[in-house]
């Protein structure tokens, strides 16, 4: 699988829920998938019912929950080499027909993305930032891999 392909999970991964319809996915990228989530669980000890909140919008203060979200985009190569949030990557890798609606509750959220905070902790309140401007569409995005990160 090319690497490209490994950002767009954790843009919805990160930003997203709320499709009732599972997508169907391939076997190989639900294993990818699985894969980022166990690795980034087990790095961070992060809890599945702090994960499952944050899809509720219930977003805990917790420095594993916090970490775990940069681990997410840090396996998927949204973070760039100076450890900030890329942007320019994420919006690049909407689909098009989410890509103005997705702009418009990710890229506000810029100015969250400063170098005074902890790495985790700037994810975290881009994530918020993320949700607050448009839970429908933070909800759907991570709503519609979010089974396949439930544990089995």
């Amino acid at each position: 699988m090319p690497a490209a392909v490994l950002p767009v999970f954790l843009v919805f991964i990160a930003f997203g829920h709320c499709a009732k319809d599972k997508p169907e996915l391939s076997d190989e990228i639900k294993e990818i998938i699985q894969h980022i989530h166990s690795e980034c669980v087990g790095k961070t000890g992060v809890t599945e019912e702090d994960i499952t909140n944050c899809e509720n919008g219930i977003f805990k203060e917790d420095t594993k929950l916090k970490c775990y979200m940069y681990c997410l985009l840090e396996e998927t190569s949204l973070i760039d080499d100076d450890g900030n949030i890329d942007f320019g990557m994420m919006v690049s890798l909407i689909p098009e027909q989410y890509s103005d609606r997705v702009s418009n509750m990710i890229l506000p959220c810029k100015h969250m993305d400063t170098p005074d905070k902890d790495k985790c902790q700037r994810v975290f309140d881009v994530h918020k930032c993320s949700y607050q401007n448009d839970p429908d569409v933070s909800f759907y995005l991570i709503k519609m891999f979010a089974p396949y990160f439930a544990p089995c």
